[in-house]
C-alpha cells in the first residue's frame, strides 16, 4: 500500500516563468524525473519496452506480407492526398502533404531493404508490388508488347522540330565560334 506522502501534488504556476514559485536551486531535484514521479525502481514497476529493439525476432512470412501491405496502403493514401491537393493548397499544408508522401516512400524502401532473402522471396510470391501499369494501353486497346524494330541504317532524330531541321541545314557550313550578340551574328551572316 502506498503512503499518502509518497506522491506530492503538482504546483500550479500563476505567473510568468521565473516569478519565484520554484524552490531554490532551479526547481529540479537531482533525482531522475522517473523517480520523482514514482516510476523509479523502488516502486516495483517495470520499465517500458520500446518497439523495434535490436534483438527482435524476424517477421514470419504472413507478417512480412501484412506489414508490406500496410506500408503500401499508407503510401498510396499519402500519394493520393498529395497529388489531389497539390494545385489547391499553398504553404504549410502542401509541405506537410509532401513530407508525408516522401516519408511513406522512404519507409517502404527501408522495409524492403531490411528484409532477409527468404522474406523477400516470400513477399514476391504473394504480392506483386511492381506489376506494370497497363491502364493507358488497356483503355486504348494497344498491345503491351512493342513490335520488333530493326535498328539498321540512319534514323532521323525524332526530337528535332521542323525549324531546327531547317536551321541545321542553313547553318551547316558555319564552323566558326561566334562571339557577341545575336544582332552581330545576323549582320555577319547577311554580309556573306
Amino acid at each position: 500500500m502506498r503512503d499518502s506522502n509518497s506522491r506530492r501534488p503538482r504546483r500550479r504556476r500563476s505567473g510568468p516563468p521565473g516569478s519565484g514559485d520554484r524552490p531554490p536551486g532551479g526547481g529540479q531535484s537531482n533525482a531522475s524525473s522517473g523517480e520523482a514521479r514514482g516510476g523509479g525502481s523502488s516502486s516495483g514497476r517495470r520499465p517500458r519496452r520500446r518497439r523495434g529493439g535490436g534483438s527482435s525476432k524476424p517477421l514470419t512470412g504472413p507478417q512480412v506480407i501484412q506489414k508490406y501491405l500496410n506500408l503500401l496502403d499508407q503510401h498510396i493514401a499519402n500519394r493520393r492526398k498529395y497529388f489531389e491537393q497539390y494545385d489547391r493548397d499553398d504553404g504549410r499544408h502542401r509541405k506537410r502533404l509532401e513530407r508525408n508522401f516522401f516519408a511513406s516512400v522512404e519507409l517502404l524502401r527501408r522495409f524492403e531493404e531490411k528484409l532477409q532473402d527468404w522474406q523477400r522471396e516470400h513477399l514476391k510470391l504473394h504480392v506483386d508490388g511492381y506489376r506494370p501499369d497497363t491502364t493507358y494501353t488497356g483503355n486504348r486497346s494497344i498491345s503491351t508488347v512493342a513490335d520488333p524494330v530493326p535498328f539498321e541504317g540512319d534514323f532521323a532524330d525524332p526530337h528535332f522540330t521542323e525549324t531546327q531541321k531547317e536551321a541545321f541545314v542553313a547553318y551547316a557550313e558555319d564552323k566558326e565560334e561566334s562571339l557577341g550578340t545575336i544582332d552581330d551574328y545576323l549582320q555577319y551572316k547577311a554580309s556573306k
